[in-house]
């Protein structure tokens, strides 16, 4: 059997949190996007003007010239079966940026973040 449980990520200009999607559990990660901290929570901590996406993981983060950015596994493709496990592979993501907007940065370090996305 394949899981078809999805997290969410649910974003404020002040944090993201993410779901866990295990049966029962209630956890979900606070990722600050000012201080970058990183707490365990509770759902019911999420509030309500948090815009929501369907993700399928975390794929890390990254430091660029911009500053910190969240990498999340928006879709997957099941590619096969390790001893009763589903093995999936990531196949789009999204990178999402700590800060609210890249105006404080010259011309030549958005080409820099650019270059460094095109080689991603």
């Amino acid at each position: 059997m394949f899981s078809t449980c999805f997290p969410h990520r649910h974003t404020t200009p002040e944090k993201f949190f993410i779901e866990a999607c295990d049966e029962g559990a209630d956890a979900v990660l606070v990722i600050d996007r000012v201080s970058n901290e990183m707490t365990l929570t509770g759902r019911q901590d999420i509030p309500p003007s948090a815009v929501t996406r369907p993700i399928c993981g975390i794929m890390g983060t990254i430091r660029l010239v911009a500053g910190m950015y969240l990498i999340v596994i928006t879709r997957k493709r099941n590619v096969g079966n390790l001893l009763g496990h589903a093995v999936w592979k990531a196949v789009d993501f999204d990178v999402i940026s700590y800060k609210k907007t890249v105006l404080h940065l010259s011309e030549i370090q958005v080409g820099k973040i650019v270059q460094t996305f095109c080689t991603l």
